[in-house]
This record gives structure tokens, C-alpha cells and sequence, in this order.
């Protein structure tokens, strides 16, 4: 039956990353959706314990503005602000996706990241 279970809950864990958010889906009881806009987030990091290096996964942590609960951190409850994505085999991969889409997101400002700095004559007597 535990089998059975640990099966159902990764099945119906997913996680998409967009060009302007991710989006983390959990939990087979009570199911939990967040969606974490690009423009919010501040760090990423890849956390792995001694039996998740021996299976070969990780989980990756993002944290967005406005949320760092150190007290729900300590009692392993993740804050609003946070979103895991738990156990994934790939997690180095998704860190440095979702990094790329940030960088691209922040340079892109309110323009097109297509367009091309244009450049200014230089100003007489300058």
C-alpha cells in the first residue's frame, strides 16, 4: 500500500517553466498549485542529502520576494514563498533553465529583447 502511495504522489507531482513563470503542482490529498512570476524571484538553489546523492536526486529550492519564514523553514514547512521542486533527477538542468529565463526576462525590461541598443552621436565640446 506505502508503495502504491509513494507511486500516486509522484505521479501527480509536475512543474512547468514558462519564459515569464514556473509552476509547481503537489500533493495527492491536499492539492497545493503555486504559480512564481519571474519578475519575484531572488534565489534558486539545489539542495541533496546523502541518500538523495546516492539515488541520483535533488530537490530545488526557489524563493521569491517577501518570503523568508526562517521559523516555518526550521519545522520543514515551505512558506508561500517558496517553491521545491522535490526529487527530480535533473535538478542542476531546471536550476540553470530557470536562471537563462531570468536573465532573459530582466534584460528585456520594457522593450523587446530583440531590440538593438541604439547609439547617440557624441555631443559637441564633450
Amino acid at each position: 500500500m506505502t508503495f502504491v502511495a509513494l507511486r500516486l504522489e509522484y505521479e501527480l507531482h509536475w512543474y512547468i517553466v514558462t519564459d515569464r513563470s514556473l509552476r509547481i503542482r503537489t500533493g495527492l490529498l491536499r492539492l497545493q498549485e503555486s504559480t512564481m512570476s519571474f519578475a519575484n524571484l531572488q534565489q534558486v538553489e539545489v539542495q541533496q542529502g546523502p541518500l538523495q546523492r546516492l539515488l541520483g536526486i535533488a530537490d530545488l529550492r526557489v524563493q521569491s520576494a517577501g518570503g523568508s519564514d526562517s521559523r516555518s523553514r526550521e519545522q520543514g514547512h515551505d512558506s508561500l514563498h517558496t517553491g521545491v521542486f522535490h526529487s527530480v533527477d535533473n535538478a542542476s538542468e531546471i536550476r540553470d533553465l530557470i536562471l537563462d529565463r531570468l536573465r532573459k526576462f530582466r534584460e528585456t525590461g520594457l522593450g523587446d529583447s530583440d531590440d538593438q541598443p541604439r547609439h547617440h552621436p557624441a555631443l559637441p565640446g564633450a
